[in-house]
């Protein structure tokens, strides 16, 4: 069998580190298999269906998940090679390009290292299960089982022409819920028998994503969106015992979509939060982010902001095949002032030092998320004096960064 880094060398696949890279950016020990399932959710949402009395017919959804896991690769086993799509099936331009991974398509699980923490991954509108790879390769490279779901109806393969913005509305959270709730049978069942902490529950989500897992981690809609959703109201209402879930532990949100999520009733969310977003980001809004984050005062939260930067910054590099492509099609992946490799790179950084620290309790990983709190044009020399260096960063790397904490239970504007 060849060995990952004789067969590619580091640095050439995506969620590689690059030189400069910070210090948890780099892969981890563990040698990781993938796979693609299937899950019906019997009572999904079907937005295709007749809309009655405020709400669309529940069904079989089906969902297609990518999931990443300790495995033990044999001779036969080669290295996964993921389909993902340039643009849209509705656009009539959908082209598919590979991927070439790390992980071993279809390898036998390493049952033998026992449970592990989970993270469930959940894109932006559109997007695809594949996304995200170079953070998921990156995550279960560290003994994370990684599930990322497919979200029908909003990716490039199937995004619908009339419906997909009711869908993902009505259905990212209900996804997301289902997925996780589908847990504990899969750790008991099946190619993950034995593998999963299904009540340690980390929750990525990206743009729309983001949306649904605030509404998974407890966010409340505000009274905006139940009027602008008002043909299909019943199907967002909120029974009188709407929580987050609790085998979420922790929640990742790269660039959330704020729009619907009511800044005065975030009480539920009351688990760590991660959050960063770019600060020319219009897609979402660099402000109303940071002030849902600042809102959100039952969590123990830390925002990253990266400055100058747009929406895409958990988006996999841009692929050759979009290199002679219009704008409109590479800025998917693209950002026009920051290299998306680097942003990649800071991300599994970032998001490896807070899932481990949380959800496999590394103490000793809290450090590099102890920083000093430089914007861009201080990072060198700066407010903090020559010589200041955050963990695990080289000289100047954090230029252009800001990380930034609040306690739970402290308001904007108050000292920690």
């Amino acid at each position: 069998m060849a060995k990952l880094n004789d067969t590619f060398p580091m640095g050439t696949l995506l969620g590689d580190p690059l030189p400069g890279a910070p210090e948890l950016a780099a892969r981890g020990e563990t040698t990781v298999g993938v796979r693609t399932i299937e899950l019906i959710n019997p009572e999904g949402i079907n937005v295709k269906g007749e809309l009655k009395d405020g709400a669309y017919p529940a069904g079989p959804r089906p969902l297609k998940v990518e999931v990443w896991y300790p495995a033990c690769p044999s001779g036969e086993d080669c290295q996964a090679v993921y389909t993902d799509y340039l643009g849209r099936t509705d656009l009539g331009n959908l082209t598919p390009y590979p991927i070439q991974g790390r992980a071993w398509r279809d390898a036998a699980p390493d049952a033998a290292r026992g449970p592990a923490p989970v993270v469930v991954i959940s894109h932006g509108y559109p997007g695809s299960r594949i996304l995200l790879v170079n953070l998921a390769e990156n995550l279960a490279s560290k003994g994370y089982v990684v599930l990322s779901i497919g979200h029908t109806d909003n990716t490039y393969e199937d995004f619908l022409a009339e419906g997909s913005l009711e869908s993902a509305v009505i259905n990212r959270s209900l996804d997301q819920r289902f997925v996780i709730g589908q847990l504990p049978r899969l750790a008991k069942e099946g190619f993950l028998r034995g593998m999963l902490q299904p009540d340690n529950v980390g929750l990525i989500g990206f743009s729309m994503g983001g949306y649904g897992a605030l509404r998974t981690i407890g966010s409340r809609l505000s009274g905006q969106a139940q009027q602008m959703f008002e043909k299909f109201a019943e199907n967002l209402k909120e029974p009188a015992d709407y929580h987050g879930v609790k085998s979420v532990r922790a929640a990742v949100l790269f660039a959330p979509a704020v729009f619907w999520s009511d800044p005065e009733r975030t009480a539920d969310m009351d688990l760590p939060t991660l959050w960063i977003c770019g600060t020319a980001d219009r897609v979402v809004g660099y402000a109303q982010v940071r002030g849902l984050w600042e809102k959100t005062t039952a969590s123990e939260r830390i925002l990253v902001s990266y400055e100058g930067c747009g929406h895409n910054v958990a988006n996999n590099p841009a692929p050759v095949e979009a290199q002679a492509a219009s704008w409109e099609i590479f800025k998917r992946w693209a950002d026009p002032v920051w290299d998306t490799w680097k942003l990649n790179n800071l991300n599994c950084h970032f998001v490896t030092a807070f899932l481990d620290s949380i959800l496999k309790g590394d103490a000793d990983k809290e450090k590099y998320l102890q920083v000093p709190v430089t914007h861009g044009r201080d990072a060198i020399g700066g407010k903090d004096g020559p010589g200041t260096r955050w963990p695990g960063f080289v000289e100047g790397g954090e230029a252009g960064i800001t990380l930034e904490r609040m306690k739970a239970g402290q308001i904007a504007g108050q000292e920690g």
